[in-house]
C-alpha cells in the first residue's frame, strides 16, 4: 500500500467563492464584524470537494466530523463558538488519499426552516435581467414567509447584522440575495428577492431552492499528497530452526502405487466391508452384540434379524449377476445390467449397513451369520441362506430373538393398540413403527455408552470406545504417537490380512494371539492392535502414572505393549568396583543385577589429633572404589551386544581397560593403537565384526550360541519391522528428564573401539614492540597582532572559572599566552588528540586483544598480608546519546548535528560522543529539517511527543546540570 505525505494549505475562500462582491463594489459597502455562534441542531456545514480546477467532484450537504473545541460555547447562548476541523482526515476518509483536490467548509443557517433542512421555495417568475424572482413554497406557511421576510428586510435596512444573504441551489449553486420581501399573489404568499447579479447556469422556473445565511466565513484547503516510496527489501531465505520439537511428529512412508494400484480394488467382500466402515460417520462404540439387551431396547431382533436376511439375499443375487457380466466380459456401462449397475446396488446396500449389520455380516462367531470356508481365513464368506447350516441357525436364533420380544416391555410396537396390530391390513404401519423403533435403538446405544468413558475395561470390545480411547488417555497429559504399524494398505490396517512377505523367501510364519481361544479373530487388524493397546495403556494408566520414572513403572509400560523383559531388558548405567575383573569400565545392570548397585562401603574414618587447625580435616576421605554412576537408560536392541558378548568369552579375567586408555603420553595420539591391536588379535583366527556375518558358515564353533540374534546387521534392524515402534518414543515420556534414553536400534561400538581425539596443544608469545618518530621543532610569535610599542600596553590576561573536585575556582591567566594560542576569554577552544601523523597507516593498526586464563594453586594458603591490588582508570569525559527518530513512527524528516565544542554528523539515526565538563562548560547540537514538508516537533526526554519535552528550538545546549537532572539521552522528534 502506498503511503503519502500531505501539504494542507489554508485558501482564501474569495478565490474559489463564483457569488462573491467584487472587490471595487464591496469597497462602498459599510464593513463590520460578525459574531455567532454554530448550533449542530439548527446550522449545518457543508463540505464541498473539488479538483485543482474547482470541478465540483462530490458535495455532503450535511458535514458532522467537526469537533468543538475546549470551553467553545458561547456565554448565556446555545452554540459553538470554536469548532475543529481536519481537511486532512477528511480527504482520506472519502477516497481522496492521492491529494490534488481542494475542500471548501461553509458554514449555514437555513433561515425559513427551524432545523437544517427543509424550508424549500420553488421559482415562479424571473425578471428579464434574471436579478429579480418571485418564489413559491409547498413547505412554508404564507403567515412564517411574511413575519420571516419582514424580519429579514429590516435587518438589511438596519446594517447590524448581516449585508446579504444566499439562495441555495445545491450543487455548489449559489446566488447572492441584496434584498427580500413578500407579495401577495393568486397561488399565495410569494417572495420577491433582488438579487446581486443574474441566476447560475441551468437555473429556471420551477428550480428549486432555500434561503440561507453564512454563520461563519468559509473556509477552503488544498490538499497535496506526495507518495512515500518505500525501499523494497530484498527476501532471503530463512536460515534453519533447530528448535523445531520434532518427537511429536511421526512420518512413516508408504509404498508407493501409480494410478490403476490405487484406485482399482477388487469387488470383494473385504472391500464392501472397509467400504462400508468409512462411511460410518460416528464412533464406533463397543457394543457386546452376543446379548440383545445391550442394542435392542425400542425395536424388535427379530424383525432386524429377518431385515438382515432380505439384504443377505439381496447381495448374493447382485454377487451372482455381476459373476455373470464378469465372465462373459460385456463392457458397457450406466445401463441396467451392467457391472457398474450391480457394483452400485452392491455398495448401496452396505454403505447402509448399520453396527449390528456389520457384525451379522463380517465377523465370525456363533451369534454372527454362518460363514464358509475356515474361520481362521479372513475376510469371511458368507453362507447363502437356504444352506442347511445358515437355515439350523437362523431358525434358532429367530427362536431367540422372539422371546426376548416377548419379555421386552419396552417395545415400541406395544405402544399400539392390540386391535391395531392384529389387523393384517395394518402391517406397513407396522412396519414403520419398527423403523422408526430401529431409528430410535441407534441414538440410545450411543446415548447409553456416554459412561463408558469411565470404564476402563481392557478388552478391545467392551468399555471405552476403541475410537475415543486415545482422547481420553491424551486428556491425561499423556503423548500417544503414531505406530509403524499403520503403513501397511487399508485392508491389512482395517480388515486384517495376513503378512504380505513380498520377495522375501519365508517358509514357516506363526501368529502370535492372545490365547487359543482367540484364534478366530486373527490375523487382527492393524487398526484394532493399535486401538487395543491403547485400551492396556488406559486400564493401567493410574499405575503407570503413579510409578512414572521408576524402573517397575517403565517395565509396566512395555509389558502393556504385549512385550516380555526376557525380549527387551530394561539397562542402567552405573557404578562398578574397580578391583572387578575383568574391567571394562561403567557397565549396565538389568532388572535381575539392580541389586549390584546397591553399595554399603561409604563411611570414612575420624581423624585422631587436633581438630581445630584449619589445615587438618576431620573426615578421612576414603579411597575410590566405584566409577561414576550414569544417567543413561537403554531400551532397545543393541546391535553391537554379540560383538561384546563374543569379545567377553576371548579376554582373560584380568583384563583392565585402564592399562590401553589414560595414558598422558598419548594425549597426541589419535587412536589407541594397544587397544587396536589388542582387539584384533583377541581370537588366533583374528575374526572381527566383518567376518562374523561373512564367515559365517565357515566357523568352527557354535555361531547360534555366541550371536544368537542375528548374522547381519542389515537383518538385525529388519527386526524392528515386527515391533511397534510408539512404544520406544513413549518410553522417552515415562524417564526422569535429566537422564538420557537409547530406544530402538542401538548402534554403538562394540568394548574394543573406543574413540579418541588427540589433545590440543596451544602455545604463545608475548611480543613487546615499541618505536619513536622524529619530528621538528618549531617557534612562532604574535606577529605583531598586539601593539606594544608607544603609550599602549595590550594585555590578554583574564580570570577564567574552572572546575575542581572542591568545586568551582578562580584560575587567573596573566602570561600573555593568548597573543600566541589566540585563547582568548570566551573564545572556544578546540581540542585533539594530539596525534600529528594521521595518515601513517602502521600507528593507526589495532592490535589484537589478548586473554589470558590464570590458574591459582595452594588456595588453601591464605593471601599474602601485603597483597595490594592497584586500579588505573583514564576519564574520557561524560557519556552521551542523541537521537533523530519520527513522530508516532512517521518517517525521520531531519538530521541532527554537533556544533560545539566540536562538530560531529549529521545524522539522521543517533551520536555517542564523549564531553569534558571540565574542560568546556557546555556542549550544543542543531536539528535540521531535511525535506519540503517536514516539521520539527521538539527536543525530548523521550522516543515520542508524550515524554518530556525540554524545548522546541532547534538548538539544544547543555550544561552540567542539565545531565544531573535529564540524564545523559535527547531526542530530536521530526514529522
Amino acid at each position: 500500500m502506498v503511503k503519502y505525505s500531505y501539504l494542507v494549505e489554508e485558501l482564501a475562500p474569495d478565490t474559489l467563492d463564483t457569488t462573491s462582491i467584487n472587490l471595487e463594489e464591496a469597497s462602498i459597502i459599510e464593513s463590520f464584524s460578525v459574531n455567532s455562534l454554530i448550533s449542530p441542531e439548527k446550522n449545518r456545514v457543508e463540505l464541498s470537494i473539488l479538483t485543482a480546477d474547482q470541478i465540483l467532484l462530490e458535495t455532503i450537504p450535511d458535514y458532522r466530523k467537526y469537533t468543538a473545541g475546549i470551553l467553545s460555547a458561547g456565554a448565556g447562548k446555545e452554540g459553538e463558538s470554536t469548532v475543529t476541523i481536519d481537511p486532512e482526515t477528511d480527504a482520506v476518509e472519502l477516497g481522496y488519499e492521492s491529494g490534488d483536490v481542494v475542500l471548501v467548509y461553509r458554514f449555514l443557517n437555513n433561515l425559513f426552516s427551524k432545523g437544517k433542512f427543509g424550508g424549500e421555495f420553488f421559482i415562479s417568475d424571473i425578471s428579464p435581467d434574471g436579478t429579480e424572482i418571485l418564489a413559491l413554497s409547498h413547505q412554508v406557511v404564507d403567515e412564517d414567509i411574511r413575519n420571516i421576510a419582514f424580519k429579514l428586510k429590516n435587518e438589511l435596512n438596519t446594517n447590524s447584522s448581516f449585508d446579504s444573504f444566499y439562495l441555495a441551489f445545491g450543487e455548489e449553486r449559489f446566488s447572492i440575495g441584496l434584498n427580500i420581501d413578500f407579495q401577495n399573489t393568486d397561488k399565495g404568499v410569494a417572495l420577491a428577492i433582488k438579487l446581486y447579479e443574474g441566476l447560475p447556469p441551468g437555473t429556471s422556473t420551477n428550480s428549486v431552492f432555500t434561503v440561507e445565511s453564512k454563520v461563519s466565513r468559509d473556509k477552503a484547503f488544498s490538499i497535496n499528497a506526495t507518495p512515500i516510496f518505500e525501499e523494497e527489501q530484498a527476501r532471503s531465505l530463512q536460515g534453519p530452526n533447530f528448535f523445531i520439537e520434532e518427537k511429536y511428529e511421526n512420518n512413516n512412508p508408504t509404498e508407493f502405487f501409480n494410478y490403476n494400484e490405487l484406485f482399482s480394488y477388487p469387488t470383494t467382500s473385504s472391500y464392501y466391508q472397509l467400504y462400508s466402515l468409512f462411511n460410518e460417520k460416528s464412533a464406533q462404540i463397543a457394543i457386546n452384540h452376543e446379548d440383545f439387551s445391550e442394542f435392542i431396547h425400542f425395536s424388535s431382533v427379530e424383525e432386524r434379524l429377518r431385515n438382515f436376511k432380505y439384504k443377505l439375499d439381496l447381495l448374493h443375487s447382485y454377487e451372482t449377476n455381476l459373476g455373470i457380466i464378469v465372465s462373459s466380459s460385456y463392457t458397457d456401462y450406466g445401463i441396467t445390467g451392467s457391472k457398474e449397475y450391480y457394483e452400485g446396488l452392491i455398495k448401496g446396500v452396505v454403505n447402509n449397513f448399520d453396527h449390528y449389520d456389520r457384525y451379522l455380516y463380517y465377523e465370525s462367531s456363533s451369534y454372527a451369520w454362518p460363514k464358509s470356508g475356515s474361520a481362521n481365513s479372513r475376510p469371511y464368506q458368507n453362507l447363502p441362506s437356504d444352506h442347511p447350516s445358515a437355515s439350523v441357525w437362523f431358525n434358532n436364533i429367530i427362536e431367540s430373538a422372539y422371546q426376548y420380544d416377548s419379555t421386552n416391555f419396552d417395545l415400541l410396537t406395544n405402544t399400539i393398540p392390540s386391535f391395531i396390530r392384529e389387523d393384517s391390513n395394518n402391517e406397513q404401519y407396522l412396519m414403520f413403527v419398527h423403523m422408526l423403533a430401529h431409528h430410535f435403538d441407534n441414538l440410545w446405544v450411543y446415548f447409553k455408552s456416554v459412561s463408558d468413558k469411565y470404564d476402563a475395561d481392557n478388552r478391545l470390545d467392551f468399555g471405552i470406545s476403541k475410537d475415543i480411547v486415545r482422547s481420553a488417555i491424551e486428556s491425561f497429559g499423556i503423548n500417544l504417537y503414531n505406530s509403524n504399524q499403520n503403513i501397511d494398505n487399508l485392508f491389512s490396517m482395517f480388515i486384517g490380512e495376513r503378512y504380505n512377505t513380498g520377495s522375501e523367501y519365508i517358509t514357516t510364519m506363526s501368529i502370535a494371539t492372545s490365547g487359543s481361544e482367540h484364534d478366530y479373530l486373527q490375523p487382527m487388524p492393524k487398526d484394532n492392535y493399535e486401538k487395543e493397546i491403547y485400551k492396556r495403556l488406559y486400564h493401567n494408566l493410574p499405575y503407570l502414572l503413579k510409578t512414572k520414572g521408576t524402573e517397575r513403572g517403565l517395565r509396566a509400560l512395555i509389558t502393556t505393549f504385549g512385550i516380555p523383559d526376557t525380549l527387551l531388558s530394561i539397562k542402567t548405567f552405573g557404578g562398578v568396583n574397580v578391583n572387578t575383573r575383568p574391567f571394562w569400565g561403567p557397565a549396565f545392570f538389568t532388572t535381575a543385577s539392580s541389586t549390584e548397585q546397591i553399595r554399603l562401603d561409604n563411611t570414612g574414618s575420624i581423624v585422631s589429633g587436633s581438630t581445630l587447625s584449619k589445615y587438618t580435616s576431620i573426615v578421612k576421605q576414603k579411597p575410590r572404589k566405584y566409577t561414576d554412576d550414569q544417567h543413561v537408560v537403554e531400551v532397545g536392541f543393541n546391535i553391537s551386544k554379540a560383538t561384546n558378548d563374543f569379545i567377553d568369552i576371548h579376554v582373560t579375567g584380568s583384563f583392565d581397560i585402564d592399562d590401553y586408555i589414560g595414558d598422558p603420553r598419548t594425549s597426541r595420539d589419535y587412536k589407541y593403537e594397544r587397544l587396536s591391536v589388542l582387539g584384533r588379535t583377541v581370537t588366533d583366527d583374528s575374526y572381527w565384526w566383518d567376518d562374523i556375518f561373512t564367515l559365517w558358515e565357515d566357523a568352527n564353533w557354535d555361531w547360534d550360541t555366541l550371536l544368537a540374534y542375528t548374522r547381519s546387521p542389515k537383518a538385525f534392524i529388519r527386526l524392528l519391522n515386527f515391533f511397534d515402534g510408539s512404544l520406544f518414543r513413549l518410553i522417552k515420556d515415562f524417564v526422569p528428564a535429566r537422564a538420557q534414553v537409547n530406544t530402538g536400534v542401538i548402534l554403538d561400538s562394540h568394548k574394543l573401539a573406543r574413540s579418541k581425539a588427540p589433545q590440543v596443544l596451544t602455545s604463545w608469545t608475548d611480543e613487546t614492540k615499541s618505536g619513536s618518530l622524529r619530528i621538528g621543532s618549531y617557534t612562532g610569535s604574535q606577529g605583531g597582532s598586539y601593539d606594544s610599542s608607544g603609550s599602549y600596553n595590550y594585555t590578554t590576561a583574564y580570570t577564567q572559572s574552572i572546575r575542581t573536585p572542591k568545586g568551582r575556582t578562580t584560575k587567573i591567566l596573566y602570561d600573555e599566552s593568548a597573543m600566541f594560542n589566540g585563547e582568548l576569554s570566551g573564545s572556544a577552544v578546540i581540542t585533539t588528540t594530539g596525534e600529528l601523523n594521521t595518515e601513517n597507516p602502521f600507528k593507526q593498526q589495532a592490535q589484537p586483544n589478548i586473554t589470558f586464563d590464570l590458574t591459582l594453586f595452594n588456595l588453601s594458603l591464605p593471601l599474602p598480608p601485603a597483597c595490594i591490588i592497584a586500579l588505573e582508570a583514564t576519564y574520557q569525559g561524560e557519556y552521551f546519546e542523541i537521537f533523530a527518530t519520527g513522530s508516532e513512527g512517521d518517517a525521520i524528516s531531519g538530521s541532527i548535528e554537533l556544533t560545539y565544542p566540536s562538530t560531529l554528523g549529521p545524522s539522521v539515526s543517533t551520536l555517542k560522543f564523549g564531553h569534558d565538563y571540565d574542560t568546556y562548560e557546555f556542549f550544543t547540537v542543531e536539528a535540521e529539517v531535511s525535506y519540503y514538508g517536514g516539521v520539527f516537533q521538539g527536543w525530548y526526554l523521550g522516543p515520542n511527543t508524550g515524554s518530556t519535552l525540554i524545548t522546541t528550538g532547534s538548538i539544544l545546549t547543555v550544561y552540567y546540570e542539565d545531565e544531573l537532572t535529564k540524564g545523559n539521552k535527547y531526542y530530536a522528534i521530526f514529522n
